[in-house]
């Protein structure tokens, strides 16, 4: 045999598929890794929500708008809405299970909100809210809201 030769592992055909597999499975496992449940409920919350609103009283008409879902800084328990009831404020909700209650509290801009909401779909993907808002008017408004997740 020829010094020059290639042997059939050294040949030109068997290095780029060597290359690729290894490539896959280096992928595969950092994509593994990205999936690892960090034990934490409130990850299943993390993400943009589109917001489909009933309202009593303020509001003439169905509204629907965006809010971001993120987890509270310093309470494991809870997690933040921002631009909750489409008033650019954030309010705190406090997740336990599949409910989250909103307790009372007064977001920027004067608004008294309380209420709860109920997570439901297979992939916790939805959320019904009923809860009450006070804008100092002397009236409380009624408030059902249905958040779908956003997917990208």
């Amino acid at each position: 045999m020829n010094i020059h030769q290639s042997t059939g592992f050294q040949s030109r055909g068997w290095i780029p598929l060597l290359l690729f597999l290894l490539a896959g499975i280096g992928l595969t496992s950092c994509e593994d890794l990205l999936d690892v449940d960090s034990g934490d409920p409130r990850d299943k919350l993390v993400d943009t929500w589109k917001v489909t609103e009933t309202s009593g009283n303020y509001k003439s008409a169905l509204e629907v708008y965006y809010v971001e879902i993120s987890k509270h800084q310093y309470d494991s328990a809870r997690v933040v809405i921002f631009n909750f009831y489409n008033v650019d404020a954030a309010a705190e909700a406090v997740l336990q299970g599949n409910t989250l209650s909103l307790p009372h509290q007064i977001l920027e801009g004067g608004y008294t909100v309380s209420g709860s909401g109920q997570i439901q779909g297979s992939k916790a993907n939805e959320i019904i809210w009923t809860y009450t808002v006070y804008d100092g008017s002397g009236e409380e408004n009624n408030v059902s809201d249905f958040y779908t997740r956003l997917t990208f």
